[in-house]
């Protein structure tokens, strides 16, 4: 017959087990907050990810019921309008978000105007030298961060000797999709290689508001395709873990509002040659005039438009529009009512081309655009009454833990 011996534990057994599994774990914690603290396992670091829907008026999401801006809302810090600069203008307001700075000060005063001083014009798909002053990639990459950029508005090519390190063409014809797939693309690389700041355009709903207005059914259809991209968007952003935190910024450029009549400015300047230069864009209209003679022969001309224009001659500019009195600004500046905007052309087709248009003063409710934020370093549910476009590019200095922008207008909404 054979015989089994069973272990009988003791009291002490156990006190000793657990003494040692006590002695393992410390062991662990121990080790791994070595590591950390020497660098070994450092926490990854976050990125900062800014998405610019062109032209999504203030009201859009909530009007049309959107559950994904909705989970933003809960989830991050939000805003009940975002304050453009004026001009309310991509090309102006894409370069306050990117510099901080009013347009007076970084120099891109509308989507067409005339450098007086050199004699260039700058019209589409500019160069990032005509900034006055350095954009949010520049910053990153003298700061040793990695940065992509995807069709945002004044970044082609170097801004005095640095660019950034991946880089997209602005395409209109370029799916949103195809741009979020993109950032998702960046996003997954191992962290030597992924960029600390990815900054992207989209269409947003600027287009179908040019085409029907902001009430059009094309808005409605557009804001619904561009809540589900973000709701995919935030899902890959999830997907991807702990190991690739980042930080969310939504925002917009300026609001749309209901247009239906064009004022010809060309038809009242008397015209010749170069001089005066007329750089017409939406709701703004720049005119440069060259000498004594050919400013009192423009002004007088000027008081042939219509009475709802405003005209503002150069260096008595309201100081509230920040627009500065650079070569880049005309020697005067008007400003269309609501309801018309600018054509330098005098044809009858100009009249079906928008029934929606921006360009507007700021303080106009229909000119105010979205923000949105949720991420690391992000306050969670809080609302603010309202976001500057100035403010935008410190705020994500500070997030990036990298000096503010020199000359800022704006500051650090974390604050």
């Amino acid at each position: 017959m054979k015989f089994t011996t069973k272990t009988q534990r003791t009291p002490r057994n156990d006190f000793v087990d657990k003494n040692r599994a006590f002695l393992l774990c410390a062991l662990c914690a121990f080790v791994v907050s070595w590591l950390y603290l020497f660098g070994q396992a450092t926490p990854p670091h976050s990125t900062v990810v800014l998405i610019s829907m062109d032209g999504v008026r203030w009201d859009y999401p909530e009007r049309d019921h959107l559950a994904a801006f909705a989970e933003m809302t809960s989830r991050g810090l939000s805003a009940k309008a975002f304050i453009p600069p004026f001009p309310t203008l991509t090309q102006a307001s894409h370069s306050t978000l990117a510099t901080g700075c009013c347009p007076g000060k970084h120099g891109i005063v509308a989507n067409s105007f005339l450098d007086a001083g050199t004699g260039e014009r700058f019209g589409a798909d500019p160069d990032a030298r005509w900034l006055l002053e350095p954009p949010l990639w520049v910053l990153a990459e003298r700061a040793g961060l990695r940065t992509a950029v995807a069709g945002w508005p004044v970044s082609k090519g170097p801004w005095r000797g640095v660019s950034a390190t991946e880089w997209l063409p602005l395409d209109e014809e370029r799916p949103d999709r195809e741009t979020t797939a993109w950032i998702v693309s960046v996003l997954r690389r191992p962290p030597a290689t992924r960029p600390r700041l990815v900054m992207a355009w989209t269409h947003g709903a600027d287009g179908a508001g040019h085409q029907e207005g902001p009430d059009g059914e094309a808005v409605y259809r557009t804001m619904r395709a561009a809540d589900g991209l973000l709701a995919d968007f935030r899902r890959e952003m999830r997907a991807l873990g702990p190991q690739v935190p980042v930080a969310l910024i939504v925002v917009s450029d300026h609001g749309m509002a209901a247009v239906n009549h064009v004022i010809d400015v060309v038809q009242v300047i008397p015209k010749k040659a170069l001089y005066p230069y007329i750089a017409t864009s939406g709701a703004i209209c720049n005119v440069y005039v060259k000498g004594a003679a050919q400013h009192r022969a423009v002004a007088e001309g000027l008081k042939k438009l219509p009475q709802d224009v405003k005209v503002y001659e150069k260096g008595r500019f309201p100081p509230a529009l920040c627009y500065g009195t650079g070569t880049r600004v005309g020697d005067f500046l008007l400003v269309a009512p609501k309801g018309a905007f600018f054509s330098s052309f005098h044809r009858k087709e100009d009249r079906q081309i928008s029934k929606g248009m921006h360009g507007y003063e700021p303080d106009d409710p229909d000119m105010r655009g979205i923000f949105y934020a949720e991420g690391p370093g992000v306050p969670v549910g809080k609302r603010l009454d309202a976001v500057r476009g100035i403010d935008v590019a410190p705020t994500i200095c500070a997030l990036l833990k990298i000096p503010p922008p020199p000359h800022a207008d704006g500051k650090n909404l974390l604050k």
